[in-house]
């Protein structure tokens, strides 16, 4: 039987004077290079602010050439209200970056529609903002350079803030790419602009990110009585896709799964597994088996993983692994899994130690 072990930690990103999280993730290049994207703010940390919605943030690319062992320094390839950065490098070679964008609101308008659009008010920093939608970036050099942002739009049902602007959606993982050659992604929204009425879509692209299409509602909660928001879709060797979903309004905070057997077009009533954590993201090892990774926001805070077969059938027997469990307070987590050759992969997420700096980690893992 052959069970997954954590070979070692790995600091990827730690500076005083930047708080980074959430939502790091990888690809690995043709020469062996592991390419990490990773976000940055000002750190406020010790002041009791915490920068999740920091309007002046950078999206960075660092590299490492030996296993993690050392990585470059960070640069800067994108900036803005923007959060957590999901890479897929696609068969052809091109790299898209998506991340979900807010754009700052002048406070005449917050006041003048404050109750009627759902705007955010950051009262630690005194600025209002409101979602901007998924942006796509996309690089044909191996993020040497860029070119977008493109957006993630029209998303059914999630009503744009203002005219012209792109539907309000988020994301939580990066995108796939599908066995019909397709990219998807799934994003979510408030239905019809109701706040915790949650509305999750799988959408599509086949023009390498420049352009998107809805193939499929995963989850619809009108009456915000669940709220599923972050999902990531993995799509199985027999091509069956499976959602692995955060619902929010549930005291457990189990993770919810839903099936498509048509490539997305229709999906399951979402499921509750015996797995507490959120949010998802999982990947198909070199021995075929997939591993699937998590935050865990309960005492002891940290990040797990598991071992699913190639079908992900067992997640009511899978063994879990606990990759750290010294966090310091549950602003920590939204693990990505890279594949490595050999059966090993790499999970990077962001982590504290003593509700302390908010720092870009991982751990190498391997099937043995």
């Amino acid at each position: 039987m052959t069970r997954l072990f954590k070979l070692r930690d790995i600091t990827i990103y730690k500076d005083t004077q930047y708080y980074c999280g959430p939502g790091p993730s990888s690809v690995l290049l043709p020469d062996g290079r592991i390419l990490v994207a990773f976000r940055r703010a000002r750190d406020w940390t010790s002041e009791g602010v915490i920068a999740h919605g920091f309007p002046s943030t950078d999206a960075c690319l660092t590299c490492s050439d030996d296993e993690g062992c050392s990585w470059s320094k960070p640069v800067v390839f994108t900036a803005g209200n923007i959060t957590n950065q999901n890479l897929l490098r696609l068969p052809n070679g091109v790299l898209l970056c998506l991340t979900q964008r807010g754009e700052l609101v002048p406070l005449k308008v917050y006041e003048k529609w404050k109750d009627q659009k759902p705007f955010h008010y950051n009262e630690a920093f005194g600025w209002a903002h409101a979602s901007f939608g998924v942006q796509v970036m996309r690089s044909f050099d191996d993020g040497l350079t860029w070119e977008g942002p493109f957006f993630i739009s029209p998303v059914p049902d999630i009503d744009p803030i203002f005219p012209d602007w792109p539907s309000p959606s988020g994301l939580r993982a990066s995108p796939i790419t599908l066995q019909d050659g397709a990219v998807g992604v799934a994003v979510y929204g408030l239905r019809g602009g109701k706040r915790k009425s949650g509305n999750v879509w799988f959408m599509t692209s086949t023009d390498f990110g420049e352009t998107w299409i809805p193939r499929g509602r995963i989850a619809d909660d009108p009456d915000g009585t669940h709220y599923p928001n972050e999902t990531s879709v993995y799509q199985c060797e027999s091509g069956k896709l499976v959602a692995f979903m955060r619902i929010e309004n549930t005291s457990e905070r189990l993770l919810c799964t839903s099936e498509s057997h048509d490539s997305g077009v229709n999906w399951s009533p979402w499921q509750p597994q015996n797995i507490k954590g959120h949010p998802f993201q999982a990947a198909r090892l070199s021995t075929g088996q997939v591993l699937l990774a998590y935050g865990y926001r309960h005492a002891p805070m940290g990040v797990r993983a598991c071992l699913l077969d190639a079908n992900c059938d067992n997640l009511d027997t899978t063994q879990e692994l606990i990759l750290r469990d010294d966090g310091g307070s549950f602003d920590l987590g939204y693990p990505h899994v890279l594949p490595l050759p050999g059966g090993k992969a790499l999970i990077t997420y962001y982590h504290n130690v003593d509700n302390g700096l908010r720092f870009v980690t991982g751990s190498l893992v391997e099937v043995k």
